[in-house]
């Protein structure tokens, strides 16, 4: 990965540095950032960015390179005990776990977590350790995985960046702990902003290919798998039975439905009411399913629903609660309220057949119908 995120820093040593704000418990201070000249400590800090820029790799995860960078600033000075990343939402506890943390510091605290209330700043902010401080002090935010054993901790300051996101619910922050109480202020925080722009970067790059990913596995109208991906769900599932010794093997059906003389609805009603019908239909079928099942949308107007652990009478159960739910509880869509006709057939696993196709054959040759026609009521 090689990103330009700023000018030289041959020329950026020539520039005067702006001003930075940082905070000491509750009080703030005004701190300038490092001279003209760089020292060995700042040299190190820029030594690392470079090549991190030049060989953190594309193929980690977005997690893994998270924690790679952190492994990569470590080497750079020995005054930086702890490095910590983490993410939320709007909703998160009110507690956040790391997504990253490494450093020679991690042993003296069982419980990492941060405050979410951290999050909450928009420009980099520095705390120093103050032990004497009441229990209300700020200070408490980015120490509080020692406050419980103060007499371990061994660093002195912490220097909090906020990451960035597109996204005003998401929230990121990556924190830098020293060993001593004047690091941050002798040796600036262009660097460490430089390396939170680094992993901001990888952030929104890992956020964009799961959701590239995602868009790949769902379809796009119901929100269930692919046909491609609840194949794979299944051959995912039937590998998890072959493991299991014979005597412990779990069950595995399919579930196989159709709605039948759906092309009357589209002709009277139009694509997109028909549209918004097969939506609706998914939607309800997926809350009548387990956690552990899967559905996804065969074809046009073909649901196929994979069944962990569901030997033939469940899943026979589970067909006719879907039956007896469509034929009871019309799809509302806009000013139409529309009973859908469907078939239902299923199979089991070794007892019905081993292949999908094999399944689904046997599912179709025994498909049960809710005998009911699609009819409307304004």
């Amino acid at each position: 990965m090689k990103l330009n995120l700023f000018p030289s820093w041959a020329q950026r040593a020539a520039d005067p540095e702006p001003l930075v704000e940082g905070t000491t418990g509750k009080s703030a201070t005004t701190m300038p950032l490092a001279g003209p000249s760089l020292n060995d400590e700042q040299l190190a800090l820029v030594g690392v960015l470079h090549q991190l820029l030049q060989t953190l790799p594309q193929a980690y995860s977005g997690r893994e390179s998270v924690k790679r960078l952190c492994q990569m600033i470590l080497p750079a000075s020995p005054h930086i005990r702890l490095v910590w990343v983490g993410f939320c939402q709007d909703d998160s506890d009110a507690t956040i776990r790391p997504a990253a943390i490494v450093g020679k510091a991690l042993g003296e605290s069982d419980q990492w977590q941060l405050s979410k209330d951290c999050f909450d700043y928009a420009a980099p902010f520095t705390q120093v350790a103050d032990w004497d401080a009441g229990h209300d002090s700020d200070f408490h935010a980015l120490f509080a995985p020692w406050q419980s054993h103060p007499e371990r901790c061994s660093v002195k300051a912490a220097l909090a960046i906020p990451l960035r996101s597109e996204k005003a619910r998401m929230h990121g922050m990556m924190v830098f702990y020293a060993d001593s109480q004047d690091y941050f202020s002798e040796t600036g925080f262009a660097s460490f902003q430089a390396f939170g722009h680094v992993c901001e970067v990888i952030w929104k790059q890992s956020n964009l290919s799961h959701l590239l990913t995602r868009q790949a596995q769902l379809d796009s109208l119901t929100g269930l798998l692919t046909r491609r991906r609840i194949v794979h769900v299944y051959e995912e599932a039937v590998a998890a039975t072959a493991t299991t010794a014979a005597e412990e093997a779990s069950p595995l059906s399919i579930l196989y439905c159709q709605l039948d003389e759906f092309h009357k609805i589209n002709d009277l009603y139009g694509w997109a009411v028909a549209d918004n019908i097969l939506a609706a239909f998914a939607k309800d079928t997926g809350a009548q399913l387990r956690k552990t099942d899967s559905g996804g949308r065969w074809n046009a107007t073909e649901f196929l629903y994979v069944l962990p652990a569901t030997d033939t009478v469940d899943a026979d159960n589970l067909a006719e609660t879907f039956l007896a739910h469509f034929k009871n509880h019309p799809v509302n869509i806009e000013n139409w309220s529309i009973r859908l006709a469907l078939s239902i057939g299923v199979a089991t696993y070794g007892a019905d057949g081993r292949g999908l196709d094999e399944l689904i054959h046997y599912a179709i040759q025994h498909l049960r119908s809710s005998n009911t026609l699609s009819e409307d009521e304004l």
